[in-house]
């Protein structure tokens, strides 16, 4: 029971001396929290003691004045644990400055009340940090020594306030004394405590920094910058220099020790303006004791103390390092000797391969054109198939090695996206039909475009994907989706997928598929044969066409192979439009269009396909012009250019908006983006024509916007 007593005590003494403690807050600043409850608690405590003392004696003035302490003390104690720690400590110092004054002038200094200065001095100095807050000190010093300086002067030696005999004198100057004694002694030991837990601190401290000093890695030296010696050096530098201790490397000359290439580079330092110096690293060699060589990275770095001006070098040997690196050269160049054997032997072989069967597909051609037993056609049929097959293999070797020899060029010429997809899908009818599948084409519109780059490449990227998607897949479809991504004035992006329902990959082997002489697994080689070169090939061929061949898989339910290739945009195709589809627009005579395209020949035939269909034209070769002919004509609709000189077409829309926020603008633009619509109704347009254009497109874009317009006006 005595243990739980106690132990509650003990719990609520911490919890005082705790509060105000904030856990988000540094050391330092809790320390000093904790510090100014001690002080209050000082001055709580004497205030409760004279408050015994002076009921035994019956002095009720000097009892009032210790209440009123008390209480204003514990105002600090509660400011203090709310976080205002500066305003908790300044009343308290006042509170117990007014009440030594109070109770000195109410008991006379016969009382030695005045003795509690003593302790409440060394409490100061407890509660105020000297290395920070001097102002603080110095204010608090001249209130005290004023305050004391008031005693006695004003205070009497005895009390005229409140009667006190001499026998009460004598037992309240011995108890004051005593206490006064007693605080002092708690205090000062309190201090030399402190003083004592933070010089071992100070020295652990030391002892840690010296620890990791010496562990270091890198040999460590301090040089003095005025006099070029070494004032020192952790263990590591003697150990890699081959000393015995340290004490062979102080005081020695930069020179002698660390070559003079190292003087250079510290005399360089020093020449600099402190305040720009920086680090400096580097390799450098140095020599052992015993004249041996070894190689090391360096780095030195300049610093101040006391105004003394030092720098730090850093020395890491890399001699293993080093000699690892020349390996790895030799080994290099063994391996890409290697190669280049590989690939002549790859090369010489394939080319070897192919004259005796070139010779045996053509004779089997003939034998096929001419007449044969009938119980012979599927020896041949055999032989047609085993020798085109073999010779698909020589030719994949043969692309593999140029591949790898670096002597595969790309050839650009230009080529029809349309007429491209059609070579791409005719081998495969017959293959399709026999497995019972069908092929699906998800082709975006205006794919009639003509590009430049190697058509010839891309047609065998495209069997390969196509042929290993039949291959893997026993029943279902295979998809090819073609869709533009992006189009500027001279290039495209155009993103190509080759979709099936086969097997699927695993997702630890899909990065696999694309090694060389590699498949899936085993089973898939056995099940399905190949040389594992195909994808090999066909992502290297992306590559080189600056795009990315990537799958995405799933097992048992089908792959997707995928890319996106930029090709710049042939010079001989359609501007905008196909003139085959006009018949049957209706007239729009009456109708006034500002046209605003920067293109001369973009102009010449949008210009021709409205005035087909009586519409006033009005023309604008920038955006400056466009803004100015729409004041001076007075135009129905606009057909708005987005790039064009002088002002882009959003600032001409931005401009006619101020005036007309009704007036029907129609984007006329060959860019495309995700969500271009409703980035362009955002800017002021009211819909948006992409080109090259539709003519009946462009029509109903005009007669719907104008349905819009009269609709806003009747409103």
């Amino acid at each position: 029971m005595q243990t739980n007593i106690f132990d509650k005590l003990v719990s609520f003494g911490y919890g005082i001396l705790n509060s105000g403690i904030d856990p988000t807050k540094d050391h330092d600043e809790n320390k000093e929290v904790q510090r100014l409850i001690i002080f209050i608690f000082f001055g709580i405590t004497v205030n409760l003691i004279s408050v015994l003392m002076n009921l035994v004696h019956g002095l009720y003035i000097s009892i009032s004045l210790n209440i009123t302490s008390i209480i204003l003390l514990a105002v600090c104690y509660f400011l203090n644990k709310d976080g205002k720690r500066g305003f908790a400590k300044v009343l308290g110092i006042i509170t117990l400055n007014l009440y030594l004054f109070a109770i000195s002038y109410a008991e006379g200094l016969r009382a030695g009340e005045h003795l509690f200065y003593f302790p409440f001095l060394l409490a100061l100095i407890f509660v105020i940090d000297l290395r920070k807050n001097y102002k603080e000190l110095i204010l608090t010093s001249i209130i005290t020594l004023i305050t004391v300086a008031f005693i006695f002067i004003l205070a009497p030696f005895v009390s005229n306030v409140q009667s006190v005999s001499a026998e009460q004198y004598s037992a309240l100057f011995s108890s004051n004394l005593s206490l006064s004694l007693v605080i002092t002694a708690s205090f000062t030991y309190y201090i030399l405590k402190t003083l004592e837990i933070n010089e071992e601190k100070l020295l652990d401290e030391t002892r840690f920094k010296d620890t990791v000093y010496d562990t270091s890695l890198d040999s460590v030296f301090i040089v003095d910058m005025n006099s070029l010696l070494i004032t020192g050096c952790n263990k590591k530098a003697s150990e890699i220099f081959g000393l015995s201790n340290k004490e062979g490397i102080l005081n020695t000359p930069v020179k002698q020790l660390l070559g003079e290439a190292m003087e250079q580079h510290i005399i360089v330092q020093r020449k600099q303006s402190f305040s720009q110096k920086s680090p400096w690293y580097g390799n450098m060699d140095f020599r052992r004791e015993g004249d041996a060589l070894f190689y090391a990275y360096v780095n030195i770095v300049p610093f101040t103390h006391r105004e003394n001006h030092f720098c730090k070098i850093s020395i890491l040997d890399i001699t293993e390092i080093k000699i690892a690196e020349f390996e790895i050269l030799k080994a290099k160049e063994k391996a890409e000797k290697a190669a280049q054997i590989k690939s002549r032997f790859l090369s010489n072989m394939s080319h070897e391969l192919r004259t005796p069967l070139n010779a045996i597909i053509g004779t089997t051609n003939i034998i096929l054109n001419e007449e044969y037993l009938p119980s012979q056609k599927q020896s041949f049929d055999v032989l047609k198939y085993s020798s085109e097959h073999m010779m698909q293999l020589v030719n994949d070797i043969l692309d593999f090695s140029k591949i790898e020899a670096g002597k595969m060029m790309l050839e650009i010429a230009p080529f029809s996206i349309k007429t491209f997809l059609q070579k791409v899908i005719a081998p495969f009818g017959s293959l399709l039909t026999s497995k019972n599948l069908t092929l699906e084409m998800d082709i975006q519109e205006n794919m009639e475009l003509e590009v430049y780059g190697d058509e010839m490449r891309l047609i065998q990227v495209m069997n390969n994907l196509v042929a290993n998607a039949i291959k893997f897949t026993e029943k279902g479809k295979i998809s090819i989706e073609v869709r533009e991504v992006a189009h500027r004035s001279d290039h495209s992006d155009i993103y190509i997928a080759v979709k099936d329902t086969g097997i699927g990959i695993a997702p630890n082997k899909i990065q696999q598929i694309f090694e060389s002489f590699t498949q899936a697994d085993i089973e898939t080689t056995r099940k399905f044969g190949g040389t594992g070169l195909g994808l090999s090939i066909s992502k290297k061929i992306i590559t080189q066409m600056g795009g990315d061949l990537q799958v995405e898989s799933e097992p048992g339910v089908g792959s997707k192979f995928f890319f996106t290739l930029s090709f710049k945009i042939g010079s001989k195709q359609k501007n905008y439009v196909d003139e085959s589809k006009l018949n049957g627009l209706s007239s729009l005579e009456g109708l006034k269009v500002l046209l605003a395209e920067d293109n001369p020949i973009n102009m010449i035939v949008a210009k021709r396909f409205l005035q087909k269909w009586s519409v006033e034209v009005v023309e604008a070769e920038n955006g400056l012009k466009a803004v100015k002919q729409f004041y001076e004509h007075h135009p129905d609709i606009l057909l708005i250019d987005l790039e064009m000189p002088e002002m882009d077409g959003a600032q001409v829309v931005a401009e006619v908006r101020k005036t007309h926020p009704f007036i029907p603008i129609i984007a006329f633009t060959a860019a495309t983006y995700e969500n271009i619509k409703e980035d362009l109704i955002n800017k002021g347009f009211n819909n948006y024509v992409p080109k090259p254009f539709k003519p009946e497109e462009l029509h109903k874009k005009i007669t719907d916007s104008l349905g819009y317009n009269e609709h806003r006006k009747a409103s």
